[in-house]
C-alpha cells in the first residue's frame, strides 16, 4: 500500500522520500518500484546506484537510509514513507524528517513492526486522535500461507514474540524476559560478597542492573534506565554497586 501511494504521488509531480533503517531494508520497495514502472521505464529516469526514479511530471521517489540521516537534511518532500520506523532512532524522525515536510505541507506514513512502547508507539497513539492509524496482524491476512505460518509461529515462539511480530501488538519491553524481579528484592543488611548483573540496552531498550548479596542469596537492588551513553551507564552501575556496601 505504501509503495503504491509513493509511486502515485511521484507520478503526479510529488517529491517522495522512502526512508528505511538501512539500504538492505529498502530492497522490497525498490523491487516493487521497478516492477510497477517497467511498462513505462523508457519514459523515466532511473538511477539505480542512487535508488531514485524521476518522472516526466517532475516528481521523484528517492530511497534513503536512516544510517545516514544527515544526507536527508535540507530536502523538501510532499510525502515521506518511514519503513520499519520502530527500528530507527527517534531523532531521525523528529530532528531530520519532520522538517523536510514543512515547506510543502507534506504528509508522512510511518509503517513498522512494533518494538515495545517507543516513539513509534507514541506516534501511533497520537495519530489515533489526530489523523489515522491502523494495526494489521498477520492473522488477518487472507492468504492461507500466511495464516498457516502464523499458526505455526504461535506454537513455536514465545508469547511476547508472537504478540509483537505476528499480532502487531505494542508489548511493553519491561514485561519481556524478566518478570517479578522487583518483588524479589529483600531489605537486608548488606554483608557480601556481592555480584552485579548488568544488561546494557541499545537505542530504545532499557539498561537493567541487579545487585546480589551472594552470601544471603538476596537481591538488594534493581534499577533500569535508557537514553544514556555508555560512559554514564558504567558510572551509574558502579554507583549502584557502591551503595550496597556496608
Amino acid at each position: 500500500m505504501a509503495g503504491s501511494l509513493a509511486l502515485s504521488c511521484a507520478a503526479h509531480g510529488g517529491a517522495v522520500a522512502w526512508v528505511a533503517p538501512t539500504y538492505r531494508n529498502s530492497r522490497p520497495l525498490w523491487r516493487l518500484a521497478e516492477r510497477m514502472t517497467a511498462p513505462v521505464a523508457d519514459r523515466l529516469r532511473i538511477r539505480r546506484a542512487e535508488r531514485t526514479i524521476e518522472f516526466p511530471s517532475g516528481g521523484s521517489i528517492s530511497v534513503y537510509s536512516a544510517d545516514s540521516p544527515d544526507s536527508i537534511r535540507g530536502e523538501a518532500f510532499d510525502l515521506v514513507i518511514v519503513d520499519e520506523a520502530a527500528m530507527m532512532d527517534e531523532r531521525v524522525w523528529y530532528d531530520v524528517l519532520m522538517p523536510t515536510l514543512a515547506d510543502r505541507r507534506g504528509r508522512a506514513m510511518l509503517i513498522s513492526t512494533p518494538r515495545g512502547r517507543n516513539w513509534f508507539w507514541r506516534e501511533h497513539e497520537r495519530c489515533r486522535q489526530e489523523s489515522a492509524s491502523w494495526r494489521a496482524p498477520s492473522t488477518d491476512n487472507p492468504l492461507p500461507s500466511i495464516r498457516e505460518a502464523a499458526e505455526r509461529a504461535r506454537q513455536l515462539v514465545s508469547e511476547r514474540t508472537y504478540r509483537q511480530e505476528w499480532l502487531a501488538e505494542f508489548v511493553d519491553e519491561a514485561g519481556g524476559v524478566f518478570r517479578g524481579v522487583r518483588a524479589c528484592v529483600r531489605v537486608v543488611e548488606p554483608k557480601g560478597p556481592f555480584a552485579l548483573g548488568v544488561d546494557i540496552g541499545r537505542d530504545e531498550d532499557y539498561t537493567a542492573v541487579a545487585v546480589f548479596d551472594i552470601g544471603q542469596s538476596a537481591i538488594l537492588r534493581v534499577a533500569r534506565w535508557r537514553h544514556e551513553d555508555y560512559t554514564r551507564t558504567v558510572s551509574a552501575s558502579r554507583r549502584s554497586r557502591a551503595n550496597t556496601k556496608p
